[in-house]
């Protein structure tokens, strides 16, 4: 018997323990103006007679408070023991838009235009709206709208037939054309959308430029405006060597870049490098005038390799750029490219030797030929031959890669003492050559100095190597 009291006792207890929980985890107290209807999960609770109203809720859930003349208020509970509920005055916008029978959305909901008059009138909160209108034929027009408390704001939307095309330049560019039409940049134009050619004079890099115009109502076009500079360099010694950007010219030379800053290092045999940077910002000229180099450095190699410095095994080399090759105990060539004389062990990189008009890319970089590159293994690069319509080769570099053709093999021509080169009877210029551009096949190979023939022989260049040659003697 007593222990069913106790048992009764204990659930009362339990009983009041759950009522009191419930009251306090759910109670919900709501703030609103006298005569605000309150709703919650869409079930009606009553009217605020003074300033509030009470009620027991189960969250989460959704509290909604209506008046006569306001603007609904709506918000989703979780935890929430009191809610302060501000209603406010709403907000209208007209609209008229041109043609009738245009859509019209306001924040990517469809409202109803009335096709007859092509106006609606619509009750909004507040704040920033996007308005977006389109109808057949005609170019979409997007647009931002800041509608203020209580305030009835009037828009008229015209669509167009045309886009207006927003040419932006950083550069004041005359006697460019677009659409067979003579026009300055920058410029504001009307056209219609579809895909449009932009020529631009020969000075700038991107002579021709695509553009694909959406059908909306504005489109913002940027113009890629590089223009293309003269470098010309020239100075003491002459047949010197610039570097720029991987490649190497011999000077004197006058070549056309894109406008950029350029690091330039210019040297030549048995004289001091020179360095400078140049802002090619307008045709510009360099003189140099090289110091003679007098220092003379030993120099040896791995024991497993055999290292040439311009054609030539040498036990003493001055410290300058040389065509380097180096060959295994066999004789086969590992490696090739430039150096300062100082190689002690096998680079790590691979050369990529690339014959006249092709280009390789390299990442986002453009390397024209002839030239030499050093990637690291595996590089992936992309190689397009302009005789060949700019057709494109995908390459994975793992080894030696020579980029020729029959028509464009490459030779390298050295002689221990400094020679005029002739090949097949012309004038091709002193020793050391680099990259030289030839046919495959047989070739008579002239050294002169100071007027008379030192050596001529029938030499044979082949496809896929670079063809190193010397005097015989």
């Amino acid at each position: 018997m007593r222990e069913k009291m106790k048992l009764g006792s204990l659930l009362k207890f339990a009983f009041l323990l759950i009522a009191l929980f419930s009251e306090l985890a759910f109670s919900l107290t709501v703030y609103a103006p006298k005569g605000s209807m309150v709703y919650y999960n869409d079930k009606f609770v009553g009217i605020v007679q003074k300033d509030s109203i009470s009620l027991n809720a189960e969250f989460p859930g959704i509290l909604k408070v209506v008046k006569p003349g306001f603007v609904p208020f709506e918000k989703i509970l979780t935890d929430d023991a009191t809610v302060t509920v501000e209603l406010s005055l709403p907000s209208f916008l007209n609209l008229k838009v041109t043609p009738q029978n245009a859509r019209v959305f306001v924040d990517g909901q469809l409202v109803e235009v009335d096709t007859f008059s092509g106006t609606a009138r619509l009750q909004i909160n507040s704040g920033v709206h996007e308005i977006k209108a389109e109808a057949p034929g005609h170019a979409t027009k997007t647009l931002r709208v800041e509608i203020n408390p209580y305030e009835e704001k009037d828009l008229e939307i015209t669509l167009k037939r045309t886009v207006t095309l927003k040419l932006v330049s950083e550069k004041d560019i005359d006697n460019a054309i677009l659409g067979g039409m003579l026009i300055s940049l920058p410029s504001t134009i009307e056209v219609e959308p579809g895909k449009y050619k932009l020529y631009l004079p020969n000075i700038f890099l991107k002579s021709i430029q695509e553009i694909e115009v959406p059908f909306v109502d504005e489109y913002v076009y940027k113009v890629d405006s590089t223009q293309m500079f003269k470098l010309t360099i020239d100075g003491s010694p002459a047949g010197a060597y610039a570097w720029i950007s991987g490649q190497i010219w011999k000077l004197p030379t006058t070549i056309v870049l894109p406008e950029n800053s350029y690091d330039i290092r210019i040297f030549s045999q048995s004289y001091e490098d020179y360095e400078t940077k140049v802002e090619l910002r307008k045709d510009t000229k360099i003189f140099y005038n090289l110091k003679p180099k007098l220092e003379v450095t030993q120099r040896t190699g791995d024991n497993n390799f055999v290292i040439e410095y311009d054609g030539y095994v040498r036990d003493r080399v001055v410290v300058k750029p040389w065509f380097t090759t180096i060959k295994d105990n066999a004789g086969n060539i590992v490696w090739y490219g430039f150096s300062d004389g100082s190689l002690k062990n096998l680079p790590k990189t691979v050369p990529v030797l690339i014959s006249k008009d092709m280009i390789c890319m390299v990442g986002s970089t453009i390397f024209k030929g002839p030239t030499i590159l050093q990637v690291t293994p595996d590089t992936t690069v992309f190689i397009y031959d302009k005789h060949q319509q700019n057709s494109q080769t995908k390459l994975q570099v793992r080894d030696i890669t020579i980029i020729d053709s029959e028509d464009r093999v490459l030779v390298n021509i050295y002689s221990k003492d400094r020679y005029e080169v002739y090949w097949d009877n012309e004038f091709v210029g002193h020793t050391p050559v680099y990259f030289f551009v030839t046919t495959d096949g047989n070739h008579r190979l002239t050294f002169v100095k100071d007027g008379l023939k030192i050596s001529e022989e029938i030499v044979e260049v082949k496809r896929g190597q670079l063809n190193e040659l010397r005097p015989s003697f």
